[in-house]
């Protein structure tokens, strides 16, 4: 499985401004909610905030990912923001957060929540991935950069 398979542009904002967490996070939601009409707003809203309720997805060193299982969800869908001037996001390490990556898992599919999750934050600790991320101009750059640490990983 690989995380750019799941990756749309439409879904990927590197300008977002600092807010706050819940702005941040509801703002990604829409591009997903945009691009793949089948999603209930109002149930995935609801999910991730009851999943931000229980702990922050603040998982340090400047990353976020809020996350949700829903029904209406049928395959992965993902979100990518850059807060370049980062945003608290109450992350374990108490620094703010710069990259935010928002996903939708169906309900029924847990063991592959906890796969790509694990996945996803062992790509972004990558400091030379994410050091490139930060600095991507378009969303574009983004897919590309995360396709090829993908390919030279090996993935």
């Amino acid at each position: 499985m690989l995380i750019s398979d799941y990756l749309n542009q439409s879904c990927i904002d590197v300008n977002l401004k600092p807010t706050n967490k819940k702005e941040i996070i509801t703002r990604l939601a829409d591009l997903i909610f945009q691009a793949y009409p089948e999603i209930n707003p109002g149930e995935a809203i609801g999910g991730l905030s009851k999943r931000e309720s229980v702990m922050s997805t603040g998982i340090g060193e400047g990353i976020a990912i809020p996350h949700a299982r829903i029904e209406s969800c049928k395959e992965i869908r993902i979100a990518i923001g850059l807060v370049k001037e980062g945003v608290n996001f109450n992350a374990i390490d108490n620094q703010p957060v710069r990259f935010v990556i928002l996903i939708f898992f169906p309900k029924e599919e847990v063991t592959l929540q906890l796969r790509t999750l694990a996945k996803v934050s062992r790509i972004l600790k990558k400091k030379s991935l994410n050091e490139h991320l930060l600095n991507a101009t378009s969303p574009a750059d983004i897919l590309e950069y995360i396709k090829q640490y993908e390919k030279e990983q090996c993935f």
